[in-house]
């Protein structure tokens, strides 16, 4: 978020499904993250970004499993960023993956 440096950090397989969703329930007040929807209806959509941080690189291995390092990826910058408290939305030990 522009604003005040606030981070919401999720992964998918699908980019745009999840998007669509996340803008839909926040337009309507009814998005599943009381502190995101809070900032969202006060500060309005102009005050969001949305930024990709890194896309997987696909292998062409046997035992590649995109599943497994989109996993890994979100850990990643989930300990890079510390999306948490007066950082974040995201809620530690819950991983937002659709």
């Amino acid at each position: 978020m522009r604003e005040n440096g606030k981070v919401f950090l999720g992964s998918s397989t699908n980019l745009h499904g999840p998007l669509n969703k996340h803008r839909f329930m926040l337009k309507i007040g009814h998005h599943d993250n009381k502190q995101l929807q809070k900032d969202w209806d006060t500060l309005g959509p102009g005050a969001f970004e949305l930024e990709i941080l890194e896309v997987v690189q696909v292998k062409d291995e046997p035992t590649f499993s995109l599943d497994d390092e989109l996993t890994l990826l979100e850990q990643i910058w989930l300990e890079k960023l510390e999306p948490y408290g007066e950082r974040g939305y995201n809620t530690k030990g819950k991983r937002l993956r659709e």
